[in-house]
């Protein structure tokens, strides 16, 4: 038994330092299955590439969505003290407190609003 052991030990040694050798001098390239299989190679690193790119893009979108999504918030926070404020001034309170404030010589009206109707002659 151990003669198989030290029979293949070596064997799978020069295997492997055979594949290195064919590497690191280039005739691993050079080998008729990898030809063959060179349309597949390219199509996997064009496909590799549409990936990192694709995936850089999605990062981006996202980065740039939560950046808007944090302007809307800050927005919307704006237009909710800006209508409060508003709606502060417009009161009718407020309205006779700045007349009554400047010194406008203003009256409140007790009669409702009433519209003039006009008959159009020719």
């Amino acid at each position: 038994m151990s003669n198989n052991k030290e029979h293949s030990n070596p064997i799978r040694k020069s295997n492997i330092g055979n594949f290195l050798k064919e590497i690191l001098t280039g005739e691993f390239f050079s080998n008729r299955f990898l030809l063959k299989q060179t349309g597949v190679i390219v199509f996997a690193v064009v496909l590799a590439f549409i990936y990192m790119n694709n995936r850089m893009i999605c990062e981006q979108s996202f980065k740039e969505i939560d950046q808007l999504r944090k302007t809307l918030a800050n927005e919307k926070y704006i237009a909710m003290i800006t209508e409060s404020q508003l709606l502060h001034i417009s009161r009718i309170g407020t309205i006779q407190e700045l007349v009554k404030s400047k010194q406008l010589n203003l009256i409140e009206e007790n009669k409702p609003a009433y519209r003039l109707k006009m008959t159009k002659e020719e």
